[in-house]
């Protein structure tokens, strides 16, 4: 298997983690000493205690439903991207959003992820039809 063929299997397991709700999964293709900006601009979330914390703050509302819809990966050796739109709905108090973002991902040798930079900005953010707008508060993946 080529770097090129293990970096886009590690970004499809990235991506099957937050279909699934999977965090097991997730932690698993992280590197320990992992860095993730999410998004770019922010303090990082560092190593698999950071990449966790990260989770626990999206994951902070059993309501919360979050569904990535993949438009495009592409790699290169053990760099790739990832494009597509995260919708996240909660139900009950009628709110989502739908987010368009492209990931940067370094993967190392064993297929795990050193690091991962997320881009995304809330003008690439939209309601669903029918919802009211739901609007992440990055800050609050800190306070934890």
């Amino acid at each position: 298997m080529t770097s090129s063929e293990k970096t886009h299997e590690t970004i499809e397991a990235y991506a099957k983690a937050w279909a699934t709700g999977d965090k097991e999964l997730l932690l698993s293709i992280f590197a320990e000493d992992a860095i993730w900006h999410d998004p770019v601009g922010t303090p990082p979330f560092k190593g698999l205690k950071g990449v966790e914390k990260f989770w626990d703050f999206s994951h902070q509302d059993s309501a919360r439903q979050l569904t990535p819809v993949v438009h495009e990966i592409i790699t290169c050796g053990n760099e790739g991207i990832l494009r597509f739109t995260m919708q996240v709905r909660i139900p009950n108090l009628n709110q989502g959003l739908d987010m368009s973002i492209i990931d940067y991902f370094q993967v190392n040798d064993d297929g795990k992820i050193t690091t991962a930079k997320a881009f995304w900005d809330r003008t690439k953010i939209t309601a669903p039809e029918g919802m009211q707008i739901f609007l992440p508060n990055i800050d609050e993946a800190y306070e934890k």
